[in-house]
Order: C-alpha cells, then sequence, then structure tokens
C-alpha cells in the first residue's frame, strides 16, 4: 500500500466485484471497502454492538449486516439502521485513481 496526497492505495478495483466486500488491513485499521454499483465506500470493519468484524456479513446494496446479531448498517453515512447496534461506524473517504482504490484515514489519536 502507498500513501499519496492523504490518500493510501489499497486494492485494484478488480479485487472486490460488484455487489461484494473485503476487509484490509489499512495503517494498523481494519477497513471493509464495499463495491455497490461500481462506486466504493469503506467503513470500520468492526461492529460497534461487540466489536465483531462486519466482513462476510450479508451486503444489500449500501447496507452491511453483522453475522454476529444482525445489527444493519448504512456504508454511505455509517448510521445504525437496525439493532442491537446504536452507535455509527467510522466512515473514510475513497477515491478510485488508475484502476486502484484508495482510502483516506486519519491518524491515531494518542
Amino acid at each position: 500500500m502507498t500513501e499519496k496526497h492523504g490518500f493510501i492505495r489499497v486494492c485494484e478495483i478488480s479485487a472486490i466485484k460488484n455487489g461484494t466486500h473485503r476487509a484490509f488491513d489499512v495503517e494498523g485499521r481494519s477497513i471493509l471497502i464495499m463495491n455497490v454499483n461500481h462506486i466504493f465506500h469503506a467503513v470500520q470493519n468492526r461492529c460497534t454492538h461487540l466489536d465483531y468484524p462486519l466482513e462476510g456479513g450479508r451486503q444489500l446494496g449500501c447496507e452491511i449486516i453483522c453475522r454476529k446479531h444482525g445489527a444493519r448498517f448504512d456504508a454511505k453515512s455509517g448510521r445504525a439502521l437496525d439493532g442491537p447496534a446504536v452507535n455509527r461506524l467510522p466512515v473514510y473517504p475513497t477515491r478510485v485513481v488508475g484502476g486502484w482504490v484508495e482510502v483516506a484515514i486519519p491518524p491515531h489519536h494518542a
């Protein structure tokens, strides 16, 4: 992965087929990238309910459903749409440059 202007190159666009998602370690964080009609969205790969990975959960458009207890999130806003989770997921800006998905990750706070 390489960093360029605050964005970090994560994967080629072909690594995430339309309608699917995949988790990546980016700057020490597990980030879930979703491909929704060839638009990429990135969120924290941890459910805000019990810190369970979201990767492998059911994806319905821009929504991801946690496999553990069924919490449902909007990948565009990070908003919890259905319990038991109530807290938002962190959302990260994405862009496609030269066939690569890039994600902007803010620095960790000490």
